[in-house]
């Protein structure tokens, strides 16, 4: 029911901020029962496909991409959970003989490589990523490699048998530098979400810096609270 309701979502059929059929509507559309309906509008919700509004409905949400916060997972496989068509281009990987301080500091007594590239969904550019990487991990990795896995994590584990555990983030807005215009096809000074993580793998060792830079209409975290 859930993907059968995406589908009907992504064909343009429910357009985003568009209230959906009732629940009671939807079972007698799909003859089900009310709590599969309700159990496949849990799950779209989760995926942020949807959102129920108390005493108004559920409505289609903006279709972006959207991320749990907490959820540790390589980009590749959260657009692949929300049904895009993840990609990749202009993949770069080099020497990074002047990297940010906070990568630097966090990959200290490392020669340090910065791997770029701009990350798609449904062939639209959605994020400009920079991951700084100590020599140990970054030296092995092939720029045409990267562009047929697309997943730097899936890609790591691999090479190096390396997984990431735990990260820190830091979110920001941040105006678009002239490189994260041209990246992402957007003007000079466009307000971005900026997303920085710290991370290391199970042993406390770090493994990578990032930088996530998307224009804040095409990406958002959600932050959910339970009390």
């Amino acid at each position: 029911m859930a993907d059968s309701l995406r589908a009907d979502i992504e064909a343009g059929r429910w357009q985003p901020s568009t209230k959906l059929p009732s629940e009671h509507t939807l079972a007698q559309t799909f003859e089900v029962s009310r709590t599969t309906i309700r159990q496949a509008l849990d799950v779209l919700e989760s995926a942020n496909v949807i959102r129920r509004q108390q005493g108004k409905g559920t409505f289609v949400a903006a279709q972006g991409v959207s991320h749990v916060l907490g959820d540790l997972k390589s980009f590749t496989d959260t657009l692949r959970e929300l049904g895009k068509q993840p990609g990749i281009r202009d993949v770069s990987v080099a020497i990074d003989d002047d990297p940010p301080a906070d990568a630097a500091t966090f990959l200290r007594g490392s020669r340090i490589w910065c791997v770029e590239r701009v990350r798609t969904a449904d062939g639209r550019a959605f994020c400009r990523m920079q991951s700084w990487l100590p020599d140990a991990l970054a030296a092995g990795i092939a720029e045409d490699e990267l562009l047929a896995r697309q997943s730097l994590y899936a890609l790591l584990a691999d090479l190096a048998d390396e997984r990431p555990a735990e990260a820190t983030e830091v979110i920001r807005a941040e105006a678009a530098s002239a490189e994260d215009s041209v990246a992402l096809g957007v003007p000079k000074d466009t307000p971005l979400l900026s997303i920085y993580r710290w991370t290391s793998n199970h042993r406390g060792a770090p493994i990578e810096f990032v930088r996530s830079a998307s224009p804040g209409d095409r990406y958002e975290y959600v932050i959910r609270l339970k009390q």
